[in-house]
């Protein structure tokens, strides 16, 4: 009885020692991070961190540039073409939601641009959705609805992805000079 009793006191003290000790490891590399992370947000880092930024806000744009160029009337037309058997409603939704995915995967990008620049990129978006809504009015095909997409878009007296594209342009030659 002695001898069970004397167990139950010493497993548990055994089991914790263990506990800590194989926390040890864990807690030692979560400290470091803490103290890898404040440096660099403190700067200590000798201009990594800024370089660093740098770099996302220039990818950010890039990432951009080639979301409006997927979602031009001209690309989009070409991933997407009219298809016969496909209804006028249906091809529609077609195009939207392609602009929709696009613009859902390069969202979180948003936080490196400028809000100007991010206010431009949703202006781009919502000008060709509007256009491609234009387009559809009315149309008994889905031929119909790309013919007029591609007229209209001819028409149009400034091109929104070009405009776009420009922005975001001065914006990473800002990054670059700044």
């Amino acid at each position: 009885m002695e001898l069970v009793t004397l167990l139950l006191w010493i497993l548990p003290t055994v089991l914790t020692i263990a506990l800590i000790w194989a926390l040890r490891d864990a807690l030692t590399r979560f400290s470091e991070a803490i103290v890898r992370l404040e440096e660099r947000t403190s700067g200590d880092d000798g201009g990594k961190a800024q370089t660093d930024l740098e770099g996302l806000r220039l990818q950010a744009c890039e990432r951009f540039t080639l979301m409006l160029e997927r979602i031009s009337v001209p690309n989009l037309l070409l991933r997407i073409p009219p298809d016969p058997a496909t209804a006028p409603r249906e091809y529609t939704a077609e195009l939207l939601l392609s602009i929709r995915q696009e613009v859902e995967y390069n969202i979180t990008q948003q936080i490196y641009v400028s809000d100007s620049l991010w206010s431009i990129i949703t202006q781009s978006r919502d000008n060709i959705s509007l256009l491609i809504a234009r387009a559809a009015e009315g149309a008994e095909t889905s031929s119909q609805i790309a013919n007029r997409l591609r007229t209209m878009s001819s028409r149009q007296p400034e091109d929104p992805v070009a405009l776009a594209q420009g922005a975001i342009r001065r914006e990473a030659s800002s990054v670059l000079t700044g």
